[in-house]
């Protein structure tokens, strides 16, 4: 044994010690999985890898792996009818990712029946269930008690015959003695008669059909289950798992250090910040209409970076107008970067528009672009004194009689924007309630006093979501604001690789950072908004989506301001980072690649209605087995509640069936609250590309 390993032992041993005294010899387990010997006999699937001691190192990425435990894979007899257990042992997780409900640690279920399921959560408590699915159960540890990187002793009891507090949960670190974390009552009777296959790590097949991505990710050592078909003595006293943990035979080796797996910040919260606000109504565009959009921009660096996306993308939107404005950091003769350089991108695009157009149809010809640029109020920080080009076709836009909303992005200052509102104020008063009803105002960071002293006090209910913070989450600093597990999306590498090289002219001029690649591009929330991936991020302010979330300001304020996930005002955009920037890529290489030679968007379909209400209890099956791809590539499933957004407080368990392109989960006891069940689908093109559909469940009586 290796030093480090030695005193952790002796450590362990001089505390628990004193409580061996007249103790008969350790209980016999029913099962012992893990450890150089005796040990039960098993079958590895998949790529599990046995290392020093026989510590068992179960994968952090697919492909996933398991053990079987038992001859020729058939349930064991001695699990079933135990009226009461104890499930122990030593795991080390790597990484704390968890597929839809946790990571199995043991199961024996049979479905969802007979046996019981001893999983992790990505908070790092463990729950039993015992004869049922865990869904809706709520046995659980405390939370934080299994941590990336390390080794943790854990046991928990189970009386089958308690009335209460019949299950005990302990952990402790290899240097100390397990202790009590909790008690918790769980009245499931005895297990069932009818088990599954014993699993170590993963599912059994009895459920194969749901998926394996529930696997344990890390080290497990020493895994035994005792358990009793008499009475309560299955269920271990203290002194007894103190004395187990410190069995020798049964310790990894400590000196061994478990890598840990770099991983993003949870995507999937466990804490609620901002909810969507119920009740707010916006307007949408008509169904089949694009949205209509106004880009004003100030030209500054992240400006222009914006704009060769914004470019790539001109057929998601009807684009009006993209009008020269002014900002507190740039106007005529101050960091002004002149009056041309949309020109001579829209000529970029002209050298490669043949080829996109057979991408997707929608794009504009660069003359149509080239007739939509206009010069707005430029002159000074905040002008909005005179009429301009600009102007004047923003009024033009808010008065005519398409349908449907008009977005007004504020890439700089909102002066160009306040002067034609002030226009029509003048001259057309009794027109303001319906541009009220129509505009809809996205500012980046309020970069003029155009906002506060002239539009919110004189257009109160302007729809106004300012991404006054938000926005930073891409823009110069975005390396401190994203994950650094995300930053490989962003890197010198990948832009060289994905934009910068080889993908046509107006790539090559996106004014990359000469070290960190990804320059700023602090203005794209403002019309990634408006990008329709099946988020229905347009349908409230609160939802979310690529270009952010949002909140109301105050209460009953038209203003709306970044809503924060789990405390996070960029987790809303980062969320999506990687799904956005592949896309991305993908439009980079339609500038260059013929049709059959590109990667092209998945079509995520959820049968049924995307409003649905149901009942508490209930359960709901949804299902995305008519979700296609243009490019016939096999295409990924993944369901998650976007909880940030619910009403609802709880945290439903999500079981995934039919190869994960259907989901069913419990209706929590919430009537009147609401949930957003969010369907990713992604392909397994060259780069993988993503979309949604949002599903929202209200609770009803």
């Amino acid at each position: 044994m290796k030093k480090i390993a030695l005193i952790t032992l002796v450590n362990v041993l001089c505390c628990v010690l004193p409580t061996l005294a007249g103790q008969s010899a350790l209980p016999e387990p029913l099962v012992r999985i893990g450890v150089a010997n005796d040990e039960s006999e098993y079958l590895i699937n998949g790529p599990v890898e046995r290392i020093n001691e026989g510590t068992f190192r179960f994968s952090a990425q697919p492909p996933w792996g398991w053990l079987t435990v038992g001859k020729d894979g058939e349930p064991l007899r001695e699990l079933e009818d135990l009226r009461s257990f104890t499930i122990c042992g030593w795991v080390g997780p790597t990484s704390l990712s968890v597929g839809s409900g946790g990571n199995r640690i043991v199961f024996n279920l049979n479905y969802n029946r007979s046996g019981f399921d001893l999983v992790h959560l990505q908070d790092g408590r463990l729950r039993l269930a015992v004869n049922e699915w865990p869904d809706g159960v709520r046995n659980d540890s405390s939370p934080g008690k299994l941590k990336a990187g390390k080794w943790t002793f854990f046991a928990v009891s189970y009386d089958g015959s308690g009335k209460k507090n019949n299950v005990c949960w302990y952990f402790d670190s290899p240097d100390s003695p397990a202790k009590l974390d909790r008690k918790t009552t769980y009245r499931a009777g005895p297990t069932g008669n009818d088990n599954g296959p014993l699993t170590i790590g993963n599912y059994n097949k009895t459920i194969h059909k749901h998926g394996t991505d529930r696997q344990f990710r890390g080290g497990m050592h020493g895994i035994q289950i005792f358990g009793s078909k008499r009475g309560s003595d299955g269920a271990l006293d203290q002194p007894t798992i103190r004395r187990i943990q410190a069995d020798s035979t049964t310790q990894p080796n400590f000196a061994q250090p478990l890598p840990k797996v770099r991983q993003t910040p949870p995507l999937h919260s466990t804490t609620q910040t901002d909810a969507a606000e119920p009740g707010v109504k916006v307007p949408v565009p008509p169904l089949g209409m694009r949205p209509r959009v106004v880009a004003t921009t100030d030209g500054e660096i992240d400006d222009r970076c914006s704009m060769v996306r914004f470019l790539l993308y001109a057929n998601e939107w009807d684009i009006e107008a993209i009008v020269y404005s002014s900002s507190k950091f740039h106007w005529v003769g101050h960091n002004w970067d002149g009056i041309r350089w949309i020109q001579e991108d829209i000529d970029k695009y002209a050298t490669f528009y043949d080829t996109l157009k057979e991408h997707a149809s929608g794009f504009p010809t660069p003359k149509e672009l080239l007739d939509k640029v206009f010069i707005g109020n430029i002159s000074n920080v905040g002008a909005m004194d005179r009429n301009t080009s600009g102007s004047d076709r923003i009024v033009e836009i808010l008065l005519d009689s398409k349908p449907g909303p008009v977005y007004l992005q504020a890439w700089g200052g909102t002066n160009t924007i306040a002067r034609a509102l002030w226009k029509i104020q003048h001259r057309y008063p009794d027109r303001m309630q319906e541009v009220s009803r129509k505009a809809i105002l996205y500012i980046i960071l309020d970069q003029d006093k155009t906002f506060r002293e002239y539009i919110h006090p004189n257009w109160p209910e302007l729809l106004t979501l300012g991404s006054f913070r938000q926005f930073a989450t891409i823009a110069y600093r975005w390396d401190q604001k994203i994950p650094e597990e995300l930053h490989k999306h962003f890197d010198a590498k990948w832009m060289k690789r994905n934009i910068l090289r080889d993908h046509g002219p107006l790539c090559a001029r996106y004014e990359a950072h000469p070290q960190k690649g990804f320059r700023s591009e602090g203005d794209s929330p403002a019309f990634m908004h408006q990008i329709r991936v099946g988020l229905r991020s347009l349908e409230h302010p609160g939802f979310g989506g690529w270009g952010g979330r949002f909140i109301q300001e105050k209460s009953g304020s038209a203003v709306w301001k970044g809503a924060r996930d789990a405390g996070d005002v960029c987790k809303a955009i980062w969320r999506f980072a990687e799904a956005f920037q592949n896309d991305w890529a993908a439009r980079a290489d339609w500038c260059v690649r013929e049709y059959e030679q590109a990667n092209h968007p998945p079509q995520a379909r959820v049968a049924g209605p995307l409003d649905q209400t149901a009942s508490p209890n209930d359960r709901i099956k949804l299902s995305a087995g008519h979700s296609t791809d243009p490019d016939n590539d096999r295409l990924m499933f993944k369901w998650w509640q976007y909880a940030d957004v619910d009403t609802c407080k709880a945290r439903v368990d999500i079981s995934t069936v039919e190869n994960g392109s259907a989901c069913t989960f419990l209706v929590p006891d919430e009537p009147g609250k609401s949930i957003h069940m969010i369907l990713e689908v992604t392909d397994s093109g060259d780069p993988p590309l993503t979309r949604y559909q949002r599903v929202i469940v209200t609770i009803v009586e």
